[in-house]
């Protein structure tokens, strides 16, 4: 049976506002500073692609520690503009530590495009909420 996954899964967010889950080497002429150059370059020009996976991360004081994405989350940083964060919850984190199947689930690649619809067993697709109602006359608070 397929999985079920609820519309919307993933939020915006500022790169400021996220931990990478560990650090690179951004020397010059490193394998590292030249993927974070090649992803600013790209996201500079066309922003983040839809088609490509978001990153996964939990909430952790106030901030979101990603469990992925760590090219990705500096890359952002530089071109300035907000990455796509797939959120779970801390405590399914946890559960999956120490379980390779588990985490391998967890941090699996899921493009965002497939993040604004829901799934359901019979392999129906939802539309996700935005597509639903018109957020673009939702009045401000």
């Amino acid at each position: 049976m397929k999985e079920t996954r609820y519309a919307r899964l993933y939020i915006w967010v500022d790169p400021d506002d996220c931990d990478p889950p560990h650090t690179l080497d951004l020397t010059p002429g490193s394998r590292d500073l030249l993927k974070v150059d090649m992803l600013t370059e790209a996201f500079i020009q066309h922003g983040f692609n839809i088609n490509e996976p978001c990153l996964v991360g939990y909430p952790l004081d106030g901030r979101i520690q990603l469990l992925s994405g760590t090219h990705r989350h500096e890359a952002a940083k530089r071109a300035e503009i907000k990455l796509p964060v797939h959120l779970v919850l801390r405590s399914i984190v946890e559960a999956c530590w120490g379980n390779e199947d588990a985490w391998t689930k967890l941090i699996r690649d899921i493009p965002v495009r497939e993040l604004e619809c829901a799934i359901v067993p019979d392999n129906t697709w939802v539309p996700g909420i935005d597509e639903r109602i018109d957020v673009k006359n939702i009045p401000e608070h």
